[in-house]
């Protein structure tokens, strides 16, 4: 696949987009036979995906990719589109914790931990720095570069986080978001759990902290979302709780 030859003919893409249609097409390099992708092998890659914004980036940058190339884009509209928002998928303590027992190496150990114990998002956890690490918890820039610290109250991981931090002189987890999609897929296998994105340590982070009796507020501040609602769909809540949230926000916007 041209993907050096499509972003430099769409130069004026931003720095994000440049990274976000890089990283899926590098994925569908790998993912393919041929030196570029079929109509079913597109479909087929795209299938793995759940409907939602995940789907729609790899979808987005595909699509323009074949318009680069001049090929027509024959996909059915109604077969990719985004589902309605529910119950994220997520991993129990006990599954995160043989991850982080799988992990060959500090870095990889670092790296689940991290985003489980924080809750952080990807781009937050590759944005980090040992400025960033304070001693109570990290201090970030989230969405709309909103600024937020996500307390730390286990003291163990609180000392590693320090550690870890104080070997580093410029990110503490450098490598690219491939990289680390394809290190948990690895660390999956190893730990004989479910394949799972970075971002689903994130939804088992809300999940857990919902559990563990955390008010669906403290949640919502820890995530660092704007809206209420968002957290509801990224905690899993009993059907009972669940209901009652849903008409307590039904409520307030009447």
């Amino acid at each position: 696949m041209d993907v050096q030859g499509f972003l430099q003919f769409y130069g004026g893409f931003s720095d994000a987009t440049k990274r976000t249609y890089r990283s899926t097409l590098a994925i569908l390099d790998r993912y393919i036979s041929g030196d570029e992708p079929t109509e079913d092998e597109v479909k087929a890659f795209l299938r793995q995906f759940k409907k939602g914004t995940t789907l729609q980036k790899h979808k987005a940058a595909i699509h323009r990719y074949f318009r680069y190339k001049k090929r027509p884009w024959d996909l059915d509209p109604k077969e990719f589109i985004s589902a309605e928002k529910r119950l994220p998928r997520y991993l129990a303590r006990d599954q995160v914790n043989r991850l982080i027992e799988c992990a060959g190496d500090e870095h990889e150990k670092m790296f689940v931990q991290t985003l489980f114990i924080t809750g952080i998002r990807m781009a937050e956890l590759m944005s980090l720095t040992r400025k960033n690490v304070e001693p109570e918890g990290i201090r970030i820039i989230g969405k709309g570069d909103k600024e937020r610290v996500v307390p730390i109250l286990n003291k163990q991981f609180r000392q590693e986080l320090a550690e870890y931090a104080a070997k580093h002189t410029s990110k503490l987890f450098p490598e690219t978001y491939y990289n680390y999609w394809l290190m948990l897929r690895k660390l999956c296998l190893r730990a004989g759990v479910p394949m799972v994105s970075p971002h689903t340590l994130r939804h088992s982070a809300a999940v857990d902290l919902i559990n563990r009796g955390l008010p669906l507020g403290g949640v919502q501040r820890l995530l660092g979302h704007t809206q209420e609602a968002t957290t509801l769909i990224y905690a899993q809540l009993t059907e009972t709780d669940l209901r009652r949230e849903m008409e307590r926000l039904e409520e307030k916007s009447g």
